[in-house]
């Protein structure tokens, strides 16, 4: 009865704090990149992945998603607030079986129950976890995914005499390959793992035993790479793409500090800062080594799953190409929650476990009520939907908007119905491939020689706030000039729209 009632009020706890604000925010570029992405035939589709950087399993979910529920907001990002909710039941789930394992007494069961519901309640308070809940983006689906593995893994490992056990991690990590890059590092980990185990003694275990537990691990090991070993050579693509031409800027050490911050607090509040995440640092590779002292089953695969996507992204960062962002590292973030809570879970005195978990739950309070004070913030910024009211209520109908990115094209169609008013500048060679590219037409290009030969008297354009590598503004020839400008405020700057009229050719007679 305590497993039923604690998992409700954590389930309820859960979909409150995502149902919240869920559709408010306007659409920002990632998500509409999604939803466009997912309308293609599927074999399009995963071609089209290929062409950016991304495996295709979040998109092919999202296709019957959308053709179900729709594209508003509220609806389409359910999905990833559905995958968010099933991490933090994962979770609870997963400390649950494994510390009632590691102590069958009746008498411990309440401290299991304790770290299972304290792991489960700091994912779900996790800013991280929630920013990707309320996003249309697969990063809830990897930390689901990223939980769920290493359950299975454990589940596999306690009892591998059990065939359905094996074949569904074998699965999950498929799945997991299919997410996100970043997944193949905590499948590399659980690969690791299975072959240690295979060359280790084993005991405990007949000889029978030991052969089927080694061929078992050996097949599961073997359906993972030959049925990831597709997308692992599109990867080798995509990196080298990357290599030459990525959003990120060149590495700096200060940027392991300020992503650990976004990793587990909130960069918009006082505390923030490099500073700040190093010692978030050290405190998880103190948590994590706390782990491995343990010598436990449980221990070691949950810690080194959790150190795999930090170490391997920092690695790349400072050795390759720069990648360093909070949500590459959501995989790991979500089973170092769930070591906080384990830990504290162990202490021997219970005012001290009760303090200190009280404690850590306020503090994710806290950071997720700084997260939704942005998400106020945010949802009071017009942004693409004001910048397209005020176009459509003062130009003449046939009058047409061109678009400085390809970002804010793809997002301006999903709040204007007819696509032939709307353009974005230039053509394919004017944008890297991370800014929607794998997505776009021809047809929905305009350059400045067309607008030329265009028949128009009159067009719109819209800049943004700043320029960049991959925003530029549009430029015109001398066959225009600038008739007016407003300003558009979003929430991360303001765009520009301005009206550029035909200049007539002066009468000779």
């Amino acid at each position: 009865m305590k497993n039923w009632l604690l998992i409700s009020a954590v389930s309820v706890l859960t979909l409150a704090v995502r149902f919240r604000q869920l559709g408010e925010v306007n659409y920002w570029f990632d998500e509409t990149f999604s939803i466009r992405l997912s309308e293609f035939p599927i074999p399009e589709l995963v071609q089209r992945c290929a062409a950016d950087t991304h495996p295709p399993l979040f998109f092919l979910c999202l296709k019957p998603w959308i053709a179900l529920f729709g594209t508003s907001p509220f609806a389409v990002r359910s999905l990833s607030l559905l995958f968010s909710a099933a991490t933090v039941l994962a979770a609870f789930g997963f400390v649950l079986e494994a510390s009632v394992a590691r102590n069958p007494e009746t008498s411990s069961r309440s401290r299991a129950l304790f770290a299972a519901g304290l792991a489960a309640v700091l994912l779900a308070l996790s800013p991280l976890q929630l920013t990707w809940a309320h996003q249309v983006r697969m990063y809830s689906l990897a930390a689901f995914l990223s939980v769920l593995s290493t359950w299975m893994l454990w589940r596999a490992l306690q009892c591998p005499e059990s065939n359905w056990r094996w074949w569904a991690l074998g699965i999950i990590e498929i799945l997991a390959v299919y997410t996100h890059v970043t997944m193949l590092f905590v499948v590399a980990v659980h690969c690791a793992a299975l072959g240690f185990m295979v060359l280790k003694t084993c005991p405990g275990m007949s000889a029978s035993q030991k052969k089927s537990f080694r061929v078992r691990a050996l097949l599961t090991a073997a359906l993972i790479c030959v049925a990831g070993m597709p997308w692992l050579l599109v990867v080798r693509s995509q990196h080298a793409r990357v290599q030459a031409d990525f959003w990120t800027e060149p590495f700096k050490w200060n940027m392991i500090g300020d992503s650990l911050v976004g990793c587990f607090g909130v960069p918009e509040s006082l505390l923030a800062g490099p500073v700040v995440g190093y010692w978030i640092g050290q405190g998880v590779v103190l948590i994590l080594l706390i782990l491995a002292i343990g010598r436990r089953r449980f221990d070691i695969l949950l810690g080194l799953s959790a150190a795999a996507p930090f170490v391997a992204v920092i690695l790349i960062s400072v050795l390759d190409r720069n990648i360093l962002s909070p949500r590459y590292f959501i995989a790991g973030q979500s089973l170092v929650l769930i070591a906080i809570g384990v830990l504290i879970s162990r202490l021997p005195v219970s005012a001290l476990r009760w303090g200190c978990g009280v404690g850590v739950v306020g503090f994710q309070l806290f950071l997720a009520s700084s997260y939704f004070d942005w998400r106020t913030q945010a949802a009071e910024q017009p942004g693409i939907p004001g910048l397209l009211q005020t176009w459509q209520e003062i130009r003449s109908d046939d009058e047409p908007l061109v678009f400085c990115s390809t970002m804010f094209y793809l997002t301006s169609r999903y709040y204007h119905k007819d696509l032939m008013d709307i353009k974005v500048f230039g053509d394919q060679s004017r944008y890297p491939f991370f800014v929607g590219i794998a997505v776009m037409s021809d047809d929905e290009y305009m350059s400045a020689n067309e607008i030329d030969r265009s028949q128009y008297r009159t067009i719109w354009t819209c800049d943004y706030a700043y320029t960049s590598p991959f925003v530029k503004s549009v430029t015109v020839s001398d066959e225009w000039h600038l008739v007016a400008e407003r300003s558009v405020p979003e929430f991360n700057g303001a765009f520009f729209l301005r009206r550029y009229d035909r200049i007539e050719p002066v009468d000779s007679n």
